[in-house]
């Protein structure tokens, strides 16, 4: 028994033309389609993206191949760098790739020889987040000559991630540390596609010749602002499986939880395996159980019960924030698309 996550592409498009109505001409949209694009169906909201957007990302070469198996002929950046064990298959399907070191640069050089093809890599640049990335212009030139010796990698971008977008004064010092990396890559390729921002940095103004969008196109924003109107594109249902009046002193569900009167529950068919935590928030019963959520309220819809419909509320409820809960929520649904 799936619970139903309920996906509207017709809302995903609106997001994203939305989007690309405030960009520059030269600047491209990159779609984020990563984590199985936020938990959506990366093939089926890729390809309804195709003729909107100009590439996409994903953080696994598993990821890409999937996006290629599905017809998704674009570019397609894979965020972390390939190790030996991916190389070759990534260079396979044409993969676009991210390169921190010179060892990354040399692996894909042999394995894109091996198969007579040239491979395109963008290389990241730390400046400031501290999780991936090459560290000071002495680092970035090594890579950079690196890449002028191989015969098989093609200089295709050049990026970077804001650590911090909500607080400018963090962002403009992350973005200058970025643009002076930048004019040395722009020295060697002015073609390079230079890029910094997710929705954060575009919402605060910071484009350059690419943006890298995600969240957005799900319908949410990471920090409040009136300078884009997006609309969540995904609902998630649950079955009520039983009724029943819990009577004053008893309990429900694992542990000792005697309710102060009695109350009318609903047995919801979604539990802590479908992607929420084992945790009692407002209008809920004891904590959940793996596959069983007891419910004070429990009117259903055409589609069942409401288990989300804004990824925001459920995120305050739970002490997270939304990028985790559209991830997670649908984990064990059946993926409906509205067309």
């Amino acid at each position: 028994m799936l619970n139903k996550a309920v996906i509207n592409l017709n809302t995903l498009r609106d997001n994203a033309k939305k989007i690309k109505k405030t960009l520059n001409d030269n600047t491209l949209l990159n779609a984020v389609v990563k984590a199985d694009a936020y938990g959506h169906g990366a093939e089926a909201i890729s390809n309804a993206l195709y003729d909107i957007v100009d590439s996409f990302s994903v953080a696994l070469p598993e990821e890409g191949v999937r996006l290629r198996l599905a017809g998704i002929d674009k570019d397609i950046l894979c965020f972390s760098p390939c190790g030996e064990c991916d190389a070759e298959m990534a260079i396979r399907y044409n993969l676009t790739l991210t390169v921190t070191k010179v060892e990354h640069i040399k692996i894909l050089d042999y394995f894109a020889k091996e198969q007579s093809k040239k491979v395109k890599v963008h290389i990241k640049y730390n400046t400031g987040m501290n999780r991936q990335g090459v560290d000071g212009l002495k680092n970035l030139k090594l890579l950079l000559q690196e890449i002028r010796n191989s015969q098989n990698v093609v200089l295709d971008g050049f990026y970077s991630h804001f650590a911090e977008t909500g607080k400018k004064n963090l962002l403009k010092t992350a973005l200058n540390n970025f643009l002076l990396a930048n004019n040395l890559v722009k020295r060697y390729n002015n073609k390079a596609i230079s890029h910094i921002s997710s929705s954060g940095g575009y919402l605060q103004g910071v484009h350059l010749d690419m943006v890298r969008i995600g969240l957005l196109l799900y319908g949410y924003t990471p920090f409040r602002t009136k300078k884009i109107s997006v609309q969540p594109i995904m609902k998630v249902y649950a079955p009520i499986i039983e009724k029943r009046t819990i009577k004053k002193g008893q309990s429900a569900l694992y542990g000792n939880y005697p309710a102060k009167e009695d109350t009318d529950i609903a047995l919801v068919r979604y539990g802590y395996a479908d992607g929420l935590n084992r945790k009692q928030v407002k209008g809920q019963f004891n904590n959940r159980c793996m596959d069983v959520t007891a419910v004070i309220d429990g009117n259903e819809s055409e589609w069942g019960y409401p288990v989300m419909i804004d990824a925001n509320e459920l995120a305050l409820k739970y002490g997270t924030i939304s990028y985790e809960v559209l991830t997670k929520v649908g984990i064990r649904a059946e993926k409906i698309y509205l067309r």
